[in-house]
């Protein structure tokens, strides 16, 4: 840890002890709001398909039937009880100062998780939409009601709702949002929860704000948070900072956390939308203030989005790296599709309506290709991915790094990891996250190597997961190189030796051929291991000597396994006491889907082939 991060830690300690004794009388603050941001569209232009959205969500939501990270369902008590995990039923609810409580450490396999997801205000800000758009008395009512049950429940400081600024930031994001939706008809009422709400969320997320190894995703939503408020409410800067200030660090950090070829440097793909959307609504604040966002961090957040457009496959979408399934507002319809939805309006606003009526169509503008084709495939040299599209296939190659700064918080054990969809079905897939807290033995096994499947050493601790978001250091970047045909050729260097990957379309789109080697480093004998994870719902039957048939949603491939292997396990059902086939499809979600096990030892080197075949009888 730099001196400096030292120092900032410091000063956080500091700023702990004056809280916790005293916070500052803002009585005085005169909270009148801009018409700038956000511009709320015509009620009447919105599209009925939203309508018809929002009428249902309404009716959910007062029914306390939530769902949280857009999939879970969850019976909430209406209001809220805002320090539960409904997922487990129990409440951790407390009116201890945060900064003395443990978040990451539940009781019960309660994950802090939850609690947040509920404080994240996405259904008070569904209630507003509803309110706004449909005229719905109710849901306005039950907005407002709910948000003072929160303030009431969650005094400033004190629970488990204030130990993250990116949760503060995140409720100010929202409530910008509902102040502005609800601004005829709920006047009174809003003027008074913006003096509770307001000066105390932007006092905690500009002072707590993340920094050093901590400044991800994170730190893009807080000053996202900031500049949605002081951009409305331009008092507020006294109690973080100007709007120019809170400008410049933001396209500080933008330029920061997206690489120039446009991959999110945390090496998370749900994470690169979840920043994205930060950035954009940012951006829609500062626009609406009056100061243009730079050419730099514009045509970085253009090759940011066709990054994601490249790499998130157009149906049936698969994560790699952590995954929470998070999104900052809820603009979308459907909750199930927010994903596709987000991917219409990325690639043609016009045809995502939900999208369309709340953020307009304005996209930056279509800057050069940061890309290198090479056989086909889309190469982004410095996030270390790789693409491949073609009629019947899509296969994604990880030969990225394990992270970004210093903790590598989000990053997985991944490199050289390859999932396949055969047209536009996932057939070999990323073993996912499932959840942060509540179960660390499987988080640590879903991020390891044993989860994925490039090629890796037996038994290698290597890096080692010290925490939920720690490793104890870094691996060697991976190297990309352009093979002959259409194949690429990935390396990996690790302590006990190097391990490489070839990836090969074959003629015809008949398959790929997948070719792995271990090359160990002055080790006589020597062994590796290569993990295949089907996705969910996947039925895998062995065909012949070492031959396998997988077959999902109507599509099926063939896997053919050379001689080299010396051993060859499909594994079908789940074992007592072993990870092995476990996956999650979603955030909290675990389901057991078939695997296939390879596993090789020798003493030359010698190249171990997987093949990945059309089937005829798909």
């Amino acid at each position: 840890m730099r001196p400096s991060e030292i120092g900032l830690h410091l000063r956080k300690k500091l700023y702990q002890w004056q809280d916790g004794r005293q916070l500052p009388d803002w009585s005085r603050l005169k909270l009148a709001p801009t018409a700038a941001f956000p511009k709320v569209p015509r009620p009447e232009e919105a599209p009925a398909i939203l309508r018809e959205a929002l009428a249902r969500d309404s009716q959910e939501i007062l029914a306390g039937r939530w769902k949280a990270f857009g999939h879970l369902e969850i019976q909430v008590d209406t209001p809220p009880q805002w320090q539960a995990d409904y997922l487990v039923r129990k409440s951790f609810s407390t009116n201890r100062i945060a900064f003395q409580l443990n978040h990451r450490q539940l009781p019960g396999g309660g994950d802090v998780k939850l609690i947040w997801e509920l404080s994240r205000w996405h259904q008070l800000a569904r209630l507003a939409q509803a309110a706004c758009v449909l005229g719905d008395a109710n849901a306005a009512e039950a907005c407002v009601t709910w948000l003072a049950d929160w303030v009431e429940k969650n005094p400033p400081f004190r629970g488990l709702n204030w130990t993250s600024a990116l949760e503060v930031g995140m409720r100010l994001i929202q409530f910008t949002w509902i102040d502005a939706l609800l601004s005829e008809g709920q006047e009174k009422s809003m003027e008074r929860l913006r003096s509770k709400v307001l000066p105390v969320h932007v006092w905690y997320t500009w002072r707590y704000r993340s920094f050093g190894s901590s400044a991800n995703n994170h730190l893009l939503g807080e000053l996202t948070g900031l500049i949605l408020a002081v951009a409305r409410w331009a008092e507020l800067a006294g109690l973080a900072a100007p709007l120019e200030e809170l400008q410049e660090a933001w396209e500080k950090e933008v330029l920061a956390q997206f690489a120039e070829d446009g991959g999110n440097r945390e090496q998370a793909l749900n994470y690169h939308l979840f920043s994205w959307e930060f950035c954009w609504q940012a951006r829609m604040a500062l626009v609406a203030a009056r100061r243009p966002v730079s050419a730099a961090v514009d045509g970085r957040l253009r090759r940011a989005l066709e990054f994601f457009l490249a790499v998130q496959a157009d149906t049936d979408p698969w994560d790699c790296g952590d995954s929470d399934n998070a999104f900052v507002t809820p603009f979308f319809t459907d909750w199930n599709r927010v994903l596709a939805e987000w991917r219409n309006w990325l690639r043609y606003p016009e045809s995502s309506p939900a999208l369309r009526f709340w953020l307009g169509t304005e996209l930056p503008a279509k800057g050069s290709d940061a890309t290198n084709p090479s056989g086909g495939w889309q190469i982004f040299s410095e996030s270390g991915m790789a693409v491949h599209r073609s009629e019947n296939w899509m296969a994604r190659w990880d030969v990225s790094a394990l992270g970004y700064l210093a903790t590598a918080a989000h990053g997985h054990l991944d490199a050289l990891h390859l999932s396949l969809w055969r047209r536009g079905v996932a057939i070999v897939v990323d073993p996912g996250t499932g959840a942060y807290y509540a179960d660390e033995a499987l988080r640590t096994h879903l991020a390891s190597w044993e989860a994925h499947n490039g090629p890796h050493a037996v038994g290698m601790d290597f890096p080692k997961r010290l925490g939920p978001f720690l490793w104890s250091r870094h691996h060697a970047d991976p190297n990309l190189k352009p093979g002959s045909d259409s194949g690429l050729l990935g390396e990996l260097k690790l302590p006990s030796g190097i391990a490489s990957r070839r990836v090969t379309m074959l003629p015809r789109e008949e398959g790929w051929r997948v070719e792995d080697r271990f090359q160990p480093d002055g080790s006589a004998d020597y062994g590796f291991a290569v993990h295949w994870q089907f996705a969910p719902e996947s039925r895998l039957e062995q065909t012949g000597d070492r031959k396998f048939r997988v077959a999902r949603h109507g599509q099926a491939i063939e896997v053919e396994v050379d001689a080299n292997w010396s051993s060859v396990e499909p594994v079908l059902e789940k074992r007592d006491g072993s990870f092995d086939g476990i996956c999650s499809p979603g955030f909290r979600k675990i389901c057991f889907a078939p695997c296939l096990k390879l596993a090789a030892r020798g003493h030359n080197p010698c190249v171990f082939t997987t093949a990945f075949l059309a089937s005829p009888r798909s």
